[in-house]
């Protein structure tokens, strides 16, 4: 039970990842905050073993006002960028608009989509963290225990 970064740590570099994309992004697009992505997530099974009191944080954006014509030239931009910043790419569909891809150093999943409507969406995950960056005391210490 590793002390991780905290829960607004992390939130901060969720929005680090997503202003370094979107200030490449040509049209600009109006940002839209999915409200769905304002929970607070549990890492439910989670994939390292760790526990399940952990959380992860999570945002994501409507990218607004492109043309659907410039769809995939800005999925390529972002795409670009996220390689030029050494991140690594999972996988890109057929048609390159939507990406699966984790930062560097630190494992954050990055993510753009496609929705209804033809409109980009940026969505950007920590990993699985203690929200305030280490395990909280267990309820069944012993005396003098933490």
């Amino acid at each position: 039970m590793e002390r991780t970064i905290t829960r607004d740590e992390a939130l901060r570099r969720v929005h680090e990842l997503i202003d370094d994309t979107v200030a490449i992004i040509d049209p600009k697009p109006r940002l839209d905050l999915d409200p769905t992505t304002l929970s607070v997530h549990h890492c439910l099974d989670p994939s390292d073993g760790g526990s399940e009191d952990r959380i992860y944080v999570t945002r994501g954006y409507y990218l607004r006002g492109i043309p659907k014509e410039k769809i995939g030239d800005v999925a390529r931009q972002i795409r670009r960028r996220w390689e030029e910043r050494g991140h690594f790419i999972d996988s890109v569909s057929k048609d390159g608009t939507v990406i699966a891809a984790r930062s560097r150093p630190d494992d954050f999943t990055l993510a753009l989509s496609w929705t209804a409507g033809d409109v980009l969406m940026i969505e950007v995950s920590s990993y699985c963290i203690w929200p305030n960056g280490t395990p909280e005391p267990s309820s069944s210490s012993g005396p003098g225990e933490p």
